[in-house]
């Protein structure tokens, strides 16, 4: 492959390949990659980190971490499928990821941590997976699905001391099964009004000012989703706000100051 058409994220892969020198940690910050790529290295981005540029890639932080100053995106996906990120830890962005108008992504392996959000799900993100991740100390959100983000998989994940674990604002048709979610200074899953079709199962949300909350206005709330077999322990209060018309059932609470609470 030409060096010219690799771009500057070649250089990553020039301490395992022997192809040259090993890059300085800035040099793939605000760089667009089109090819797989494994980094060797950590990255220390002042802005954004990277913008995946076409589909069917593979971003492998190879145990690494991409950093950076409290500003900036550290991964950015647009108009993309296919793409698959694991393996590393993205740390002190404005946006650990963001996604949009892209399908079948996979975010495996990850860790995010003292991001203001972790990963924030805008309109057109469909069908993606976010599966064995870690998610610490987001002081916004650990997980945004905005409208028309529909048929996301989210699960198996671990929430730790966010202020909000998953924000289901507009979601539809999307599943969240098998997370731990703990303490949560405001809740650990939100249910915002216009949440429909999402399916919240065996999730186990502990010490957690809410466990789950159900978002209202003067006039509505969500309806139309399924609680099933999730375990609220020790929160402040297990499912706050109106639940009619939602499927709520088999859920086990202990320990709460509250199971239920307006």
């Amino acid at each position: 492959m030409e060096r010219q058409r690799l771009g500057k994220w070649l250089f990553v892969m020039a301490c395992v390949s022997g192809l040259g020198a090993p890059a300085r940690a800035t040099d793939l910050c605000g760089t667009t990659v089109t090819d797989h790529v494994t980094l060797s290295q950590d990255l220390l981005c002042a802005g954004d980190g990277l913008t995946v540029g076409t589909s069917g890639i593979r971003i492998d932080l190879n145990g690494f971490t991409i950093q950076g100053s409290g500003a900036g995106i550290g991964v950015i996906v647009s108009g993309r499928t296919g793409v698959t990120i694991t393996g590393g830890a993205i740390r002190q962005f404005a946006f650990g990821m963001r996604v949009n108008d892209s399908t079948d992504l996979v975010i495996r392996g990850m860790e995010f941590t003292g991001n203001a959000e972790g990963i924030d799900f805008q309109s057109g993100s469909i069908n993606n997976t976010v599966k064995d991740n870690t998610f610490r100390q987001q002081s916004v959100r650990a997980i945004m699905l905005r409208g028309n983000t529909i048929g996301n998989d989210i699960k198996a994940n671990v929430f730790t001391g966010n202020r909000l674990g998953i924000l289901v604002f507009a979601g539809a048709d999307t599943s969240i099964k098998n997370n731990f979610i703990s303490g949560s200074s405001l809740a650990g899953i939100r249910v915002n009004v216009f949440a429909t079709g999402n399916v919240i199962k065996d999730n186990i949300i502990t010490t957690s000012a809410a466990g789950v909350e159900f978002f209202t206005t003067t006039t509505t709330f969500a309806v139309g989703n399924e609680f099933k077999a999730n375990s609220l322990i020790a929160n402040g209060c297990g499912f706050k706000g109106p639940t009619a018309g939602n499927d709520i059932h088999d859920n086990f609470f202990d320990d709460n100051l509250a199971d239920t609470c307006s």
